[in-house]
């Protein structure tokens, strides 16, 4: 079976933009698309490269429609991978309104020079870089201060376990973002889903915030999505 019949989004792209906002004045300062209606699907690579593709042409309708920055997600493989990297040249990065957020589930060290190559590539290009997954996942400290990104975003579970704590729950997310920060990173912390949890992220020093706090007064774009729709790109 093809993969094009095996997985639906394939031919019936789904996506949505989440908000961002600085914390100082609630100012959305962009969006984070993420594939799926709801949920990430699971794609295998050649879905990928198709959805990658379907970007070429709705990245600039976005644009145009939405002010402010555009996080794209993608991994350390993904950067690696010539088919996906020829499609990141077709974007408008000179835009300079188009970030790659480096997300890692799994991630294989021996990789990491090709990576960073790859990343210091995409910004001769004109894209700013955010680093996803710090305190948790796969070394996102580490990533963040290899490669010199623009932006690092805090794991949503270091404000979940915040939130436990009985005195000054923010100490347990400052000492991250102050690293961040010291390094000129913009922080970003994820799961921000009550004032109480907004209130932790300022105190904490943390620049920009995500979570449904903002995403159920519906900031973001509607789920979007293409029935069909390819641009011409050579994909295997």
């Amino acid at each position: 079976m093809s993969a094009t019949v095996a997985n639906p989004h394939v031919l019936d792209f789904h996506y949505r933009l989440e908000p961002l906002l600085r914390l100082s004045d609630h100012g959305v300062i962009g969006h984070e698309l993420l594939a799926g209606a709801d949920f990430c699907p699971a794609f295998d690579s050649p879905d990928w490269y198709r959805f990658y593709a379907f970007l070429v042409q709705e990245i600039p309708r976005i644009l145009a429609q939405y002010p402010g920055l555009l996080f794209i997600n993608i991994s350390g493989e993904q950067f690696i991978d010539p088919v996906i990297f020829d499609l990141l040249r077709q974007y408008p990065a000179d835009s300079g309104r188009l970030v790659l957020e480096w997300t890692e589930q799994s991630f294989h060290h021996a990789q990491m020079p090709d990576v960073l190559a790859a990343i210091a590539k995409a910004k001769r290009l004109g894209y700013q870089i955010a680093v996803d997954d710090i305190g948790a996942g796969v070394d996102g400290m580490g990533r963040a201060i290899a490669c010199n990104p623009h932006f690092g975003k805090i794991d949503g579970q270091i404000l979940i376990h915040a939130r436990e704590q009985a005195e000054n729950p923010h100490l347990f997310m400052r000492g991250m973002a102050d690293s961040l920060r010291a390094h000129g990173i913009t922080v970003i912390a994820e799961f921000i889903e009550t004032e109480a949890d907004r209130h932790i992220a300022v105190a904490a020093g943390v620049d920009i915030g995500q979570g449904y706090l903002w995403t159920q007064s519906k900031l973001s774009l509607p789920t979007s999505k293409a029935g069909g729709f390819f641009p011409r790109t050579s994909i295997p």
